[in-house]
């Protein structure tokens, strides 16, 4: 059956799909990226597509192919290159030729971070991020693992290896710079991302005793297609586990240096990584967290992309919300630091009780009750853009609907589950290592989600202990920085090693000091 997919009205596939199957499966195999966090279960509600000539809107996971279809998806996620002008020193690789070229990778299971690096001077020379286009098949690695072990891994190798060659050569591009020049290449990522990476398969990881397949610290040549250099070479940040992967590995080669003393590392990506430095001893953990605070899984929950509310505070003097977006662009969604600030001012506004239940506007005694309304007889915190002000300066909410961006009380709860994960966590942690709150003297937060974070709002919603501010602060993406420093040093190479020599791993699934903290964690610090 014929498929035709358009994007705003312009045609960007043709292709004949199999009757029976699902859209999902159809778009898929276009080779065409769609939303699809809950790996086509019909949970997530974000394949939507228009079917023309109607224009009526279905999920796609849902809806069987019968005949041949003319479908409209949303905008994609396009790559987002920085071109810098004045370029960032970096380490000099010892064995470069002149003009050689690396490449820094970071695959999160959200998004794709990419840095190109004169590996002759040591300087970055771009860099670009980009929605990861797996998300396709699951927002979080369980869903991958479980599509591989249905369909087999190669499916998944394939997509991520033609979307870091087209994001390379894109880069390349806006750089002026000759990917054929690419000598080295740094691939930093969680244990199930560098396995369909490296072209290996996840399945054993997705149940106990979740066996990995490789942990990593090793080269190998490029694969077929990558545009690189005929000679070029990869090297695989190692592991420590199944669930602690070489971006935490080099996470913390980028954000603890030769630090002494004792340091909580939080990478709150959809794993929820963290780990305890104490007397040189990592003790890491993975919390499951889940992928809310990547934006995945709720309503109108995007990656830290351009129009992402990534900050939300009540403007007393004006009594209004008052927004940001990333990119200063008009608001389509929010990602994890706007949801987590959403969530620490409906604490402070009494919005929100400590259960997680979402009050109703007559239930509030402060004006952002006129924010608080019903959606198909759910409750949902709303917040309204008008497109003649600035998005920093958010005009009060005049009206119900249309409601462009709104948060309901099932992505609270989601949010619930994902913060009492790591503030668990990291209780059971000072627990192993038998420390308290007040013996740590560095609260590292990193990762996508900790670039735009407002610490102040993690404590109120009791991400980590409000004892802990006085030691907080956040440094972003930090795997990228910890490969492209172990892409121009085999120094650091070696310290990666170190690190993992030095991690000692937790596992919280039958840990009953996690479970305890866990369902502790789940209620809200009470607000008078």
């Amino acid at each position: 059956m014929n498929l035709r997919i358009y994007r705003s009205g312009e045609l960007i596939s043709e292709t004949e799909a199999k009757t029976g199957e699902t859209l999902l499966q159809g778009i898929r195999d276009a080779g065409v990226f769609i939303h699809a966090p809950c790996g086509g279960e019909g949970r997530c509600g974000k394949c939507k597509v228009s079917i023309k000539p109607g224009a009526h809107t279905v999920l796609a996971c849902r809806e069987i192919i019968k005949s041949g279809i003319r479908i409209d998806i949303a905008a994609a996620d396009d790559l987002q290159v920085q071109v810098y002008d004045d370029q960032i020193p970096a380490i000099r690789h010892p064995n470069a030729q002149p003009r050689s070229l690396g490449v820094a990778v970071d695959i999160g299971t959200t998004t794709i971070g990419l840095h190109l690096i004169n590996l002759e001077t040591g300087q970055r020379i771009a860099s670009g991020v980009s929605v990861n286009a797996q998300a396709a098949y699951g927002a979080d690695v369980i869903s991958r693992i479980k599509y591989c072990k249905d369909n087999g891994h190669e499916g998944l190798t394939k997509l991520v290896r033609e979307q870091l060659a087209a994001c390379i050569r894109e880069i390349c591009g806006k750089a002026c710079a000759d990917y054929r020049r690419i000598e080295y290449i740094v691939i930093a990522a969680n244990t199930i991302m560098q396995h369909l990476a490296a072209g290996y398969s996840p399945v054993g990881m997705g149940s106990a005793p979740f066996d990995a397949l490789s942990l990593f610290g090793d080269e190998s040549p490029a694969w077929e297609g990558f545009p690189a250099s005929n000679d070029a070479m990869i090297y695989y940040a190692p592991a420590v586990s199944a669930y602690i992967g070489g971006d935490i590995t080099s996470g913390l080669l980028a954000a603890t240096g030769e630090r002494s003393g004792t340091v909580l590392f939080i990478d709150k990506g959809t794993n929820g990584e963290i780990v305890l430095i104490k007397d040189g001893i990592c003790y890491c953990c993975a919390a499951a967290a889940g992928p809310a605070f990547e934006g995945a899984e709720i309503t109108m929950g995007m990656a830290a992309v351009t129009g992402a509310i990534n900050h939300m505070k009540w403007d007393r003097e004006h009594s209004m919300l008052n927004l940001s977006t990333v990119g200063d662009a008009p608001p389509v969604g929010l990602c994890g630091s706007g949801l987590l600030d959403a969530l620490a001012l409906m604490l402070e506004t009494g919005a929100l009780d400590e259960t997680g239940r979402l009050l109703n506007a007559d239930e509030i005694n402060h004006p952002i009750a006129s924010h608080m309304h019903s959606l198909d007889g759910m409750s949902i915190f709303c917040v309204r853009y008008h497109e003649s002000l600035c998005a920093k300066t958010q005009a009060p909410l005049t009206d119900p609907y249309p409601l462009p961006v709104y948060i309901t009380a099932r992505d609270i709860r989601r949010l619930q589950l994902a913060k009492a994960a790591i503030a668990a966590g990291i209780q059971t942690l000072m627990e192993y290592a038998g420390i308290s709150e007040m013996d740590i003297d560095e609260l590292i937060l990193a990762g996508g989600f900790g670039s735009f974070l407002d610490v102040n709002s993690a404590a109120e919603v009791g991400l980590f202990p409000k004892s802990l501010l006085r030691v907080a602060k956040t440094i972003g993406n930090a795997a990228g920085e910890g490969a492209a420093i172990a892409l121009c040093s085999e120094t650091a190479r070696r310290r990666l090693e170190d690190i993992r020599s030095r991690c000692e791993y937790i596992e919280l699934s039958a840990n009953q000091t996690f479970n305890d903290k866990f369902i502790e964690h789940m209620i809200f610090e009470a607000h008078d």
